[in-house]
């Protein structure tokens, strides 16, 4: 299965996951499944059935809960480099993805980052007293 990459972003269908520059985006099972979607078919507009039958197949939904996905994923990937929405609305029709996006193959291995939290080593003690009770 293909990763979609783009802007900074890398979405990995297949574990559920979107990263942002190494970091995890929490978006949801039904998130992540319009999200990849939409990546699927950049530039392309998407009817909201379509879109409702990928994110709940052979379930009666409000057409809100596609709306209110739809908000949660622009919220989580925030604006484009140029200030637009990854996620164009085409009003009484859909949603087209605006962004170019790369088909990457195979496994995205990508070193993870320094938080820039402190962190703790744990090392053993050596005894250095010579008093073999304190030896562990």
């Amino acid at each position: 299965m293909h990763h979609f990459a783009f802007g900074p972003f890398v979405l990995d269908p297949v574990k559920g996951t979107l990263l942002r520059q190494e970091i995890p985006i929490s978006i949801g099972h039904r998130g992540i499944t319009l999200l990849t979607t939409l990546a699927a078919r950049p530039g392309d507009i998407l009817t909201k059935a379509e879109l409702m039958e990928a994110a709940w197949p052979g379930l009666a939904v409000e057409e809100s809960n596609l709306t209110v996905q739809i908000a949660t994923l622009r919220k989580a990937l925030g604006p484009t480099d140029q200030g637009g929405d990854w996620i164009a609305t085409v009003p009484r029709v859909g949603y087209r993805f605006t962004a170019p996006v790369e088909r990457v193959e195979g496994s995205v291995q990508r070193p993870i980052a320094p938080s820039g939290k402190p962190t703790i080593a744990v090392l053993p003690f050596a005894n250095l007293s010579g008093d073999q009770d304190q030896h562990i």
